[in-house]
């Protein structure tokens, strides 16, 4: 059990190490696990979307817990991965609240025109919770996915070449240098990778601190940050002034920063510089990205961001970004994507061969007046 997960239960360490996996749980979900869940394991090797209930010191999570048994010789371990779904429980109790209230309402003839209006606003929330429960159990799998499998291979390799340098530490060869290298490449990629995955899962919870954006500075920041202004192999052009907007200043700083990240992990071998453009004008475009047959329109800055990149496949905004021309973890990206869409705007790409690759970002000129559902 993780750090997170014991905390949330509100146990110790030295509470969980060499307890049973069943007295975790609440009385009904340990008859489940031991009539229903743990024969399922034993004759499938995994389970998916199990409803668990685990107790802690003062409160219970409920869980959709997935399994995996990963055999090694005689060694056999249970990967387990489990979101909470405390709050769709609690969105499941209120939409049936309100149906039953609305049902009362129109049985009764009174005030049905109230209770017609309430149902239309009951189903927008609803498609805004289940909308962001949806990318949320997705999101948290193929995480969960890429700690317990990903991520085993770097650390492999940095363990390998660590003892390889205690082995053979008689001088520093030529060889022995070039080792120390790579495991300095390992590492710095899975710190990058967990900075990323942290900040990811940070942004669910996030409370956006708007601000007025000077873009001309997020930029120079984020190219400060990456030591990008004393590199002479990349040329990052943009214009001194742009159209004035609200949002998180450090959310928008981060985002430009994965992207010229991303730009330098797929530059074309072939091209002697890396050239990046960036530009922004104000729009006018309906604030409705998903929701069909519903206009509102409202005032946007459109950025546009290109470089003389590689290319990419249609995935490129998830997790996990597997093709013949890249095959990588694409944290990045993914971080990306849900910065705007936390900000209520879009991200789109458009790759051109023999040119690079286009980026379309949309964030509202204005800060919410209420806060948003995310």
């Amino acid at each position: 059990m993780n750090l997170t997960m014991q905390t949330k239960l509100g146990l110790q360490p030295s509470e969980v190490i060499g307890c049973q996996f069943e007295n975790l749980l609440t009385i009904g979900s340990k008859i489940f696990y031991q009539t229903h869940f743990y024969p399922l394991i034993k004759m499938q090797n995994s389970a998916n979307e199990i409803y668990l209930i685990f107790k802690g010191t003062d409160r219970r999570i409920p869980v959709l817990l997935n399994v995996e048994i990963n055999r090694s010789g005689s060694s056999v371990e249970l990967i387990c991965s489990a979101m909470e779904i405390t709050n769709r429980n609690r969105y499941e109790k209120e939409l049936i609240d309100a149906k039953k209230s609305a049902e009362k309402a129109l049985s009764e003839n009174v005030g049905l025109k109230k209770a017609k209006d309430d149902l239309v606003l009951n189903k927008q929330l609803l498609e805004s919770q289940l909308r962001n429960l949806k990318s949320l159990k997705e999101q948290q799998q193929e995480i969960f996915k890429l700690i317990a499998h990903d991520f085993q291979e770097p650390l492999r390799k940095t363990v390998f070449y660590s003892n390889y340098i205690l082995n053979k530490n008689v001088g520093l060869p030529t060889t022995v240098v070039n080792q120390l290298e790579k495991i300095k490449t390992f590492t710095s990629k899975m710190r990058s990778m967990l900075l990323t995955l942290l900040r990811f899962k940070e942004l669910e919870e996030l409370e956006l601190e708007y601000s007025s954006i000077d873009l001309n500075e997020i930029i120079e920041q984020a190219t400060i940050d990456l030591d990008l202004h004393n590199d002479k192999s990349v040329v990052i052009s943009y214009p001194k002034s742009y159209p004035q907007f609200y949002a998180d200043k450090k959310m928008i700083t981060r985002l430009f920063t994965e992207l010229l990240i991303n730009s330098q992990n797929d530059q074309n071998p072939d091209n002697s510089k890396l050239n990046i453009e960036i530009s922004a004008i104000e729009t006018i475009k309906n604030s409705f990205f998903v929701v069909t047959d519903t206009y509102k329109y409202d005032k946007f800055v459109k950025i546009t961001y290109t470089y003389n990149g590689l290319g990419f496949n249609s995935k490129i905004f998830e997790i996990v970004n597997i093709s013949v021309e890249l095959n990588k973890v694409n944290l990045g990206l993914a971080y990306c994507k849900e910065i705007v869409e936390k900000h209520s705007g879009s991200i789109k790409a458009k790759s051109v061969p023999g040119e690079g690759l286009y980026y379309t970002i949309l964030l509202p000129i204005h800060k919410p007046t209420k806060p948003l559902l995310h």
